[in-house]
């Protein structure tokens, strides 16, 4: 069994070209290994992750409160 270290782990990461380490993110995104989080998702939905709260969810809701496209 071959151990690695961080320092060799660092020096082959080093050694990759733009895209290996693009497709290794994706890699390791799509397995739940990083808390890496693009800017893109990030501006596309700035709400997600808040607190959501809903105020009295079983109210019956009015039919004038519905609008017609």
């Amino acid at each position: 069994m071959t151990v690695t270290t961080k320092q060799q782990i660092i020096q082959e990461v080093e050694a990759m070209s733009e895209s290996d380490l693009t497709k290794v993110l994706k890699l390791l995104l799509s397995f739940g290994l990083t808390k890496h989080k693009p800017h893109i998702t990030d501006a596309k939905y700035p709400l997600r992750g808040l607190p959501v709260e809903y105020i009295d969810p079983l109210e019956p809701v009015a039919i004038a409160d519905w609008e017609l496209a």
